[in-house]
């Protein structure tokens, strides 16, 4: 059964046809959201919200856009609100890279500070970011997803890029005797 025909069914109410989507998007949202948020808890609420949101509005899916865009945009639209009530950046920021001197940190370590810092980048370019390098969309679709232009979305990926790279040169600079 493609695509659309299952979202047809939900649209008419086919709670089996609600599980297909479910279980075929489920873990993409779910990475989505454990970046974006940084906390196993939070994302799988914002997967559950993104989910009770089609649910309640599958019937405004117009067909126009790819149906995993528009789920997508549902995820990062709850992602967003909920960061925004943590606001759990700042936190974030004030110990990204803290370390004892004479530390010797290993690659798990960078591991952990570069997922602290992709934390730490500000929603828009962690948003384009998350979804160009991790889920691998291609910037139109991201665009679509996020609501921005062509422009924007690259703009987004060059400044998180760079400041990801500035995040690692600090990291590599401190582990440095």
């Amino acid at each position: 059964m493609d695509e659309n025909e299952v979202i047809q069914r939900c649209q008419n109410s086919d709670l089996s046809a609600y599980k297909m989507i479910y279980d075929r998007y489920k873990q993409p949202l779910l990475s989505t959201a454990l970046r974006m948020l940084g906390q196993q808890q939070d994302a799988e609420d914002a997967v559950q919200m993104t989910f009770l949101k089609l649910y309640r509005g599958i019937q405004n899916y117009n067909y126009s856009a790819k149906f995993s865009s528009y789920l997508f945009r549902i995820l990062i639209n709850v992602c967003f609100d909920l960061g925004r009530k943590k606001n759990r950046r700042s936190r974030m920021s004030a110990r990204l890279f803290e370390t004892e001197k004479g530390s010797v940190r290993s690659s798990h370590e960078e591991k952990v500070l570069l997922e602290e810092a992709i934390q730490a980048l500000p929603e828009r370019q962690r948003a384009c970011f998350i979804l160009y390098a991790v889920e691998e969309l291609k910037q139109e679709e991201i665009a679509e997803v996020l609501g921005i232009s062509l422009g924007g979305v690259k703009s987004n990926i060059y400044h998180a890029k760079l400041r990801l790279r500035a995040a690692l040169m600090n990291f590599r600079f401190q582990e440095s005797p």
